[in-house]
């Protein structure tokens, strides 16, 4: 079965293989949406990932852990709720009454509704505990981790807006009806006139040749309009939502294909294709450019600009002048010496024997 345009589909659930990383990319490992799963629905085949529509139940806690968006759920955007949370009556999100699943949402979508709303963003995750999708914990877990990664990233930007909790125990004495009353609400919520389930993320998927999730975009955007209320927008630490790359010149052999196999074009090659350039608003990652580049010259690097993420400022890694090899003819990046690329020089000194004249032995 052809992966072009593939989709499988469980009721209101979505799945677009085009847009997995394990499909883009062939020792990808991503594995998030299997671990978290709770009825196992996902499963490797062939080194790709499949959907079992038969064991999907359609809940979307798998949404938002994607780093690519290639989950969507019928009756509820994400992007467009969380891009529309500033005109909400009600602040609080829950699963019970305004959302399904709170793994719906990813850190990029909390920190969109904290720093457009002028309100705490409150999540209800008091019925996580006793949620039949959570047996195993990971579910009600993986949303805690979203929202203490979305505040450590707010409070290291030095913005006032935080993501409140509520974590206070209900009982339920029936679990399995509550899940299956909640999955109708959601079901039922394709009829209700709401700009939180326009589905801006479906006519953002429909544009050609989109690459970056737009999750990432709404970000982008939020920060354009704090930027300047900022004391400062350059960050030497680590950051729980961008990334930042580095390549060694000597170790490269700009052979591209970091910037062919990068999935959201954050790595690409310079006009005259003698250098590669970063652009970190675009990076998700996903680790395929350290994992792909043979001389491992492409490492992680402290730090970020909230200036260059927002305005997709890019930076030039690397450039090279191009020259020919004096025993080949080809050319190749000279980095200083004789102009001699390293596969004649690999190959003078490995087999130097195989040119000694009788006379010199």
């Amino acid at each position: 079965m052809s992966n072009i345009n593939f989709i499988q589909k469980s009721d209101l659930f979505s799945y677009t293989a085009t847009r997995c990383l394990r499909n883009e990319y062939f020792h990808n490992d991503c594995h998030i949406c299997i671990d978290l799963c709770p009825k196992g629905a996902f499963h490797i085949v062939r080194n790709k990932l499949t959907l079992f529509e038969n064991e999907c139940v359609g809940c979307a806690g798998c949404i938002g852990s994607c780093p690519t968006e290639a989950f969507e759920i019928e009756s509820f955007d994400p992007n467009g709720f969380a891009a529309s949370y500033q005109h909400q009556n009600e602040s609080t999100i829950s699963c019970k009454t305004s959302t399904p699943c709170l793994g719906i949402f990813d850190v990029e979508h909390y920190t969109v509704m904290a720093l457009r709303g002028e309100k705490s963003v409150v999540c209800d995750l008091s019925h996580c505990e006793g949620c039949v999708l959570n047996e195993n914990g990971k579910l009600g877990e993986s949303i805690r981790e979203k929202i203490d990664a979305t505040n450590r990233f707010l409070e290291m930007i030095q913005t006032p807006q935080r993501i409140e909790t509520i974590d206070v125990k209900v009982e339920e004495n029936d679990r399995r009806a509550l899940f299956r009353k909640g999955f109708e609400k959601v079901k039922e919520s394709i009829t209700e006139e709401s700009v939180a389930h326009i589905s801006m993320t479906a006519a953002h998927h429909k544009r050609p040749d989109v690459k970056m999730p737009l999750k990432r975009i709404l970000l982008k955007n939020s920060l354009k309009e704090i930027i300047p209320g900022l004391e400062t927008t350059e960050f030497t630490q680590s950051s729980p939502l961008f990334f930042n790359k580095q390549i060694d010149f000597q170790s490269c052999t700009n052979c591209g294909d970091c910037t062919q196999f990068c999935p959201t074009d954050a790595l690409f090659t310079t006009s005259d294709k003698q250098g590669i350039v970063f652009a970190q608003g675009k990076c998700i990652g996903c680790g395929i450019c350290e994992d792909i580049c043979k001389p491992n010259a492409i490492s992680k690097k402290e730090g970020f600009s909230l200036v260059s993420v927002a305005f997709e400022r890019a930076e030039q890694l690397v450039h090279y002048e191009m020259v020919t090899c004096h025993e080949c003819r080809c050319p190749f990046p000279y980095k200083g010496g004789d102009p001699i690329c390293d596969r004649c020089s690999s190959y003078i000194k490995e087999f130097s024997n195989m040119f000694t004249l009788a006379k010199d032995m």
